[in-house]
């Protein structure tokens, strides 16, 4: 359960960060991702299973770390059409709205008008 819990929420992260800034390009880098997270994934599991922690707080830090390196990676990294990374474009002042999670969500061919997705979409601010 522990392996398919980092898998989803790893692609959780991943998800989101594609939906917060849609530009992104680079259909290689995306591939790649994914096998990262996967792979990470999986590395998590074996590491939690040869460390055989008794306290379930130490198996979560690892995951949250686990978690924290992919949105750090994936916000520095993550090819955009403005030749700017998540982070920068963040830093720079672009935050993310409802138009940019309804093309996000599009991006990801998931309809935004869905029950799941306008539900988060609404969670964005309107500008």
């Amino acid at each position: 359960m522990a392996l398919i819990r980092s898998l989803l929420l790893g692609l959780l992260v991943y998800a989101s960060i594609a939906v917060c800034f849609p530009d992104w390009t680079g259909e290689a880098y995306h591939a790649m991702v994914l096998s990262v997270v996967a792979g990470g994934s999986v590395a998590v599991w074996f590491l939690n299973k040869a460390l055989d922690l008794s306290s379930g707080a130490a198996r979560i830090g690892i995951e949250v770390v686990f978690y924290t390196a992919i949105a750090l990676f994936l916000g520095y990294t993550m090819p955009q059409k403005s030749g700017k990374p998540p982070f920068q474009q963040w830093a720079e002042g672009a935050r993310p709205n409802r138009g940019t999670a309804r093309q996000g969500f599009e991006r990801l061919r998931v309809d935004p008008n869905g029950k799941i997705a306008s539900k988060v979409i609404d969670l964005f601010p309107k500008r």
